[in-house]
């Protein structure tokens, strides 16, 4: 024990330092105050974590996605320091994050594929040396490629390829399905080879964060089919991650063949997840916010749980990660033109 806590105690204090510099609660409410995109600017260059990053940005020239891609980038970076600080058992340990962030930034290069504007250079910034050195993809190729052959050509080589070349065997595969088959085989390849990345207390907390992720997920997509896009059952089960962790397959399957929303959320209301005080008869029922606030009870009670770990360092990328979603819809609402109250209501949400 003792051994463990000397081997985390460098990464966990440098975590907490990184911590405290979190948009707080006071920040989001100032932000829903702000009127222009040159006030969100100027207000993101007075915070530590933001001011390398926008120091040398015209706030009056910048485009949405410009400030978008280096929001994102921010996370990218902090995640870089913490990789860099960590000692080759907590490396392994941060591997899996680092593979979602590599998705991350495949499915936005997909995406300049499909687009009708034509492609747009996906732009790393201060990022870009750390990924150049730690995945095998060619960013500046991919964003660059004009045609679904030429980005999965410049994926020879990756993980991916065999992947991408079996989607596009069907013709009629959108960026939608893509996107959807993407996350299916990041889960499935996390969860098979879980046990390289970690091992005994930062095992337990993979499990249990990626185990709900894929249920929390799933139903999500099942929810969604059929509350948005009346998708037939037999067409959900191909969008859905085939891991089961507090779901059983014949509880997932009776989500699926629910024949109303009503059935759907009586279902979900035996499973684990109405165990955690959320309530999926209320009027005021999300799935999107039974994701959102189960997640952060999820980092939160296994930062809880294992001290002497990586959870410390998990919860910090998480509320990273929920930060630039914040920044994000601030940036919206102010966008919008949104009364401070209800823009608070959206960031916050």
């Amino acid at each position: 024990m003792l051994i463990d806590l000397l081997t985390y105690s460098g990464i966990v204090t440098k975590t907490k330092a990184m911590e405290a510099r979190l948009i707080t609660t006071k920040d989001y409410e100032d932000l829903s105050n702000l009127t222009s995109v040159t006030d969100f600017i100027n207000f993101l260059k007075t915070q530590p974590a933001y001011q390398r990053l926008f120091a040398n940005c015209d706030e009056r020239l910048l485009h949405r996605n410009e400030i978008e891609h280096i929001l994102t980038n921010s996370l990218y970076l902090e995640y870089a320091k913490l990789f860099r600080f960590a000692n080759i058992k907590q490396r392994k340990a941060l591997e899996p994050i680092f593979f979602r962030y590599e998705v991350n930034i495949l499915k936005a290069c997909l995406q300049n594929v499909f687009a009708s504007e034509g492609a747009t250079r996906y732009d790393l910034s201060v990022f870009e040396p750390f990924f150049a050195k730690h995945s095998v993809l060619n960013i500046h190729n991919l964003s660059g490629s004009l045609s679904l052959d030429e980005f999965i050509n410049h994926l020879k080589g990756t993980r991916y390829y065999d992947f991408f070349h079996k989607i596009q065997q069907n013709a009629d595969a959108t960026l939608y399905d893509y996107e959807v088959q993407l996350d299916i085989y990041y889960f499935m390849s996390v969860w098979k080879n879980k046990k390289q990345y970690s091992k005994s207390s930062d095992l337990n907390a993979l499990t249990d964060i990626i185990g709900k992720k894929i249920d929390y997920l799933n139903i999500m997509w099942i929810y969604r089919s059929k509350k948005y896009y009346d998708v037939d059952s037999s067409h959900i089960y191909s969008y859905i991650i085939p891991i089961h962790y507090k779901l059983s397959s014949e509880q997932l399957m009776s989500l699926i063949e629910a024949g109303s929303l009503e059935e759907l959320v009586t279902i979900l209301g035996t499973t684990y997840y109405h165990a955690e005080d959320v309530d999926v008869k209320s009027e005021h029922f999300s799935v999107e916010n039974l994701y959102q606030e189960n997640l952060m009870t999820l980092y939160r009670s296994n930062r809880q749980k294992y001290p002497v770990s990586m959870c410390t360092i998990f919860n910090f990328l998480f509320m990273k990660e929920l930060e630039i979603d914040r920044l994000t819809t601030a940036l919206e609402c102010i966008r919008y033109g949104l009364d401070s109250s209800y823009a608070l209501k959206y960031i916050l949400k």
